[in-house]
């Protein structure tokens, strides 16, 4: 389900572009188009699919966390601290620090940053499906 909403995502992406092309195109041929409502439509969804696109995301994690044995290094978050994921859109500033907990048997691997301003907060990455690590969290989690 997730590899859909993805794949609806990159669609969205490009019918944006597309529709961006052929309203400048309509614009230097001074002709009417209703490309301007295509690129509207396309950017409210794109939007729409990735609050969608987290909430899966998080859902899935959030099971995979209640059957795996967690591996950490240097840090001991409790199962249930990790299943109490709150999404956010906000933008998020975080020390450098990466702390990685790896979910076993299936080797999927979380990290977490610390908030810059709260230390109880971590911003929590899912490298599963994480393009680049320049993408947005799914959300954060509070340790008490």
């Amino acid at each position: 389900m997730i590899y859909i909403v993805l794949f609806i995502i990159i669609a969205l992406i490009i019918s944006f572009i597309i529709f961006s092309i052929i309203e400048v195109y309509s614009k230097i041929l001074k002709k009417e188009s209703k490309a301007f409502f295509g690129m509207v439509i396309s950017f409210i969804s794109f939007f729409l699919m990735m609050k969608l696109r987290n909430h899966l995301i998080k859902n899935e994690l959030v099971e995979n966390i209640k059957i795996a044995k967690l591996e950490q290094e240097n840090s001991a978050f409790s199962k249930e601290e990790l299943s109490n994921i709150t999404i956010v859109e906000e933008k998020i500033r975080a020390e450098d620090t990466d702390i990685y907990v790896i979910l076993l048997p299936r080797k999927d691997t979380i990290y977490l940053n610390r908030d810059f301003h709260n230390k109880n907060k971590f911003w929590v990455h899912y490298k599963k499906y994480e393009v680049l690590k320049l993408t947005a969290p799914i959300g954060y989690i509070t340790k008490n």
